[in-house]
């Protein structure tokens, strides 16, 4: 009886030992890489607006891609739409972004063959209060898109922005 019992007891240690160990394989390594998948903006973090950027009249953004400002932007690679709450014509002043939180997703833009992955960074400046949060995007076929990297993001936005990692 007595060695059922100590079975038992083993046998309920070991699948919570089990369990426990499953658990922890599931969780993601952060990486300290900006081109992984995986990569964690830290908090303190900051987008730095090197040289001024204009935006347009009757506009209240710009979109960088490939590193140059634009209207429009080709939808199939990775651009990022810079906002302000206030029409254009104004001149964006060189500042440090505070990025306050950022977060990535995807949406489908038409069902089922193209997704939009994206990823939303949200900024604050004492100086320039009316900044909203900048989206960077790019559509995908379903089986070949991948959500964006911080490295992809800062392609697009080219030498406007630089990052600026909290350690």
């Amino acid at each position: 009886m007595r060695v059922i019992e100590r079975l038992q007891r083993m046998g309920k240690s070991v699948c919570r030992l089990a369990c426990i160990t499953l658990l922890a394989g599931c969780q993601t390594m952060q990486s300290t890489d900006p081109a992984k998948l995986n990569f964690r903006i830290p908090a303190g973090s900051k987008l730095v607006l090197n040289r001024e950027l204009t935006i347009p009249v009757g506009s209240a953004h710009v979109i960088l891609q490939h590193g140059a400002p634009g209207p429009a932007a080709n939808e199939f690679e990775v651009n990022c739409r810079f906002e302000t709450r206030n029409l254009g014509p104004r001149a964006i002043q060189p500042d440090a972004f505070l990025i306050t939180s950022s977060g990535s997703q995807r949406e489908w833009v038409n069902q089922p063959s193209i997704i939009r992955f994206y990823k939303v960074f949200y900024l604050k400046s004492e100086r320039q209060p009316d900044i909203m949060p900048m989206t960077c995007q790019y559509w995908s076929y379903l089986l070949i898109g991948r959500p964006l990297t911080i490295r992809q993001v800062q392609e697009a936005l080219g030498d406007y922005f630089t990052f600026e990692f909290a350690r």
